[in-house]
């Protein structure tokens, strides 16, 4: 089977997050969870375990995420994304972040336009069309025009796949890297006699 291609805007619903006006005010009762920087994660996950909760009136269904919805980080150097993993009732995300919800998830998994966005083709089409002297930014314009591969499912199952295993890898590596040093730095310090 041939790959296809389109743009993000044909298979994806993308809408900017909520700006809020002032400071978050933090509401332990609150009934809404916002996702700031701070929730998204370093392997590319939103934790929103650590997200403010706040008091709002009325939730527009615009600004609520679902399990699946990527959201892109469209400001600053890091022009990448992550996923909402997780069901999480009354969450929604704050601006400038943009959220990304596929249309037929029968045909793209969002695990494979996650990793297809934090692909070094797509990371490449950012690098060019970026905007902004002081702060750099992805225009919800130029993330909708980004040109997006898909394979079959079984070859977006497969790339998911492998790129978790790649990740573990990597995770592992780091961890017996940190172990080594360890071991190293007591090793030298019986040397001194401490």
């Amino acid at each position: 089977m041939k790959n296809e291609t389109c743009l993000l805007k044909e298979i994806a619903d993308i809408r900017t997050g909520f700006s809020f006006r002032s400071k978050l005010e933090s509401d332990p009762d609150g009934n809404v969870m916002v996702i700031q920087l701070k929730e998204l994660s370093e392997n590319n996950t939103v934790d929103s375990s650590t997200a403010v909760k706040i008091s709002m009136q009325e939730v527009s269904g615009n600004y609520l995420l679902q399990k699946g919805d990527l959201v892109f980080r469209s400001r600053g150097l890091d022009t990448t994304a992550a996923i909402m993993a997780e069901h999480s009732d009354n969450t929604i995300l704050s601006a400038p972040f943009q959220r990304i919800r596929i249309s037929d998830i029968e045909q793209i998994m969002p695990e494979y336009l996650l990793w297809y966005i934090n692909s070094k083709e797509a990371q490449l089409y950012f690098a060019t069309n970026k905007t902004g002297t002081s702060v750099s930014m992805i225009s919800t314009a130029v993330l909708a025009d980004l040109s997006v591969v898909i394979p079959s499912v079984e070859i977006q199952k497969k790339i998911i796949e492998i790129n978790r295993l790649s990740m573990k890898e990597i995770e592992l590596q780091e961890e017996l890297i940190r172990k080594k040093r360890m071991l190293t730095e007591s090793i030298l310090l019986k040397t001194l006699g401490l």
